[in-house]
């Protein structure tokens, strides 16, 4: 008999764990309480270079090849094939010669970065003839985003005609819902107060992100992602207007989702030194279309929190703290936890709730 999965939280980590318990034939009961999230937020980016030490970020190998298996097998059954996973190159903007430096240094060492990325050169080698880049810059070949709200509206109908969806809050001292094998939180910055009482802390950190149309042509990214310290991410052409995403601020002060009025303005001024004086006329007649926000779940340590909830009776799991990574991080770690309540397989001490010293204090055994 199949097992009863009851999945807390319909933002992009309850999508994914839902989807790994399904796919291993449980029956599914998705449960949301209708709380805004961050998943419908996120530009859904993926991107296995961190730029600010030019290292690949943590296990990227393994954490691409799952991004891209997973995708694949949802769009396939979503009958959504290319819709929902998009290759676009990253082109980082470097800030100076030391910049370009360290970058260029990667591949005198034959350093694992090198297989994501190419050595720098000048905006103009790939024609990009709309950015002010003096020192050059780097391209990311293997990253590209997610359209995540397109996926959790295809995983909410997937759940819906298949498994049952559920307009329902949950706490964790409700402990396991009646008829249920087992009951996975994935609620975010909605079970803050209640990790905090463990020992675990995800740090709430709001993110601003526009959405903006130019005209079309009028900027010439030849189809890549910008980023100098802010990313602008081009999305589609309509009605003679190419359409743009523009994010992201990252605040720890702010305890709402609220969008941050003064965002707009700096986050467009940001992106603005990325253009050099004729295309900076362009950016500045951008029209922004949509502001939006949201709160992203951090872990002290950015790697998401996997396995029981500490505390709790065995059946009681949570996977959170996704972070700005989650598109990228979620699946490998979605897959950890199904494979630990189903076949045993032990979790990385990498990503148990219990590697911080604060839970082990509370719960030594």
């Amino acid at each position: 008999m199949s097992q009863h999965v009851v999945v807390v939280g319909r933002g992009l980590a309850g999508a994914i764990v839902a989807w790994k318990f399904a796919e291993r034939g449980c029956r599914i009961s998705w449960w949301g309480d209708g709380e805004p999230g961050a998943s419908r937020v996120a530009a859904g980016m993926y991107n296995p270079v961190s730029f600010r030490r030019v290292v690949e970020v943590w296990n990227a190998s393994a954490h691409v090849a799952n991004l891209r298996s997973t995708l694949q097998a949802m769009e396939e059954a979503f009958g959504l094939q290319g819709a929902l996973m998009h290759d676009v190159p990253v082109v980082k903007v470097f800030a100076n010669d030391a910049y370009r430096q360290t970058w260029n240094e990667r591949w005198a060492t034959d350093h694992g970065v090198t297989q994501w990325a190419d050595r720098g050169q000048s905006a103009e080698v790939l024609e990009i003839t709309s950015l002010n880049a003096p020192h050059g810059v780097g391209k990311v070949h293997a990253a590209g985003w997610v359209d995540v709200p397109a996926l959790l509206d295809a995983m909410e109908a997937h759940v819906a005609a298949h498994h049952t969806l559920v307009d329902r809050a949950w706490r964790v001292h409700d402990g396991l819902p009646d008829g249920a094998d087992v009951v996975v939180d994935c609620r975010g910055v909605g079970a803050v107060k209640e990790l905090s009482e463990v020992g675990l802390k995800v740090n709430p950190n709001h993110g601003d992100v526009l959405t903006l149309s130019t005209e079309a042509g009028a900027l010439q990214t030849q189809g890549h992602n910008v980023n100098n310290g802010k990313w602008l991410l081009p999305m589609r052409q309509q009605n003679g207007r190419q359409w743009w995403r523009l994010g992201a601020t990252y605040s720890w002060d702010r305890p709402t989702p609220a969008p941050h009025a003064p965002a707009a303005q700096a986050l467009k001024d940001h992106m603005a030194d990325a253009f050099h004086e004729g295309a900076g006329h362009a950016w500045d007649k951008a029209q922004v279309e949509a502001h939006q926000a949201g709160l992203r779940p951090a872990s002290p340590d950015r790697r998401p929190m996997v396995g029981p909830w500490p505390g709790q009776p065995e059946g009681v799991l949570m996977l959170n703290g996704l972070g700005t990574r989650g598109v990228l991080v979620g699946p490998a770690a979605a897959e950890a936890l199904v494979n630990y309540w189903l076949d045993d397989a032990p979790i990385s001490p990498e990503i148990r709730p219990d590697r911080f010293k604060s839970v082990r204090t509370r719960f030594p055994d």
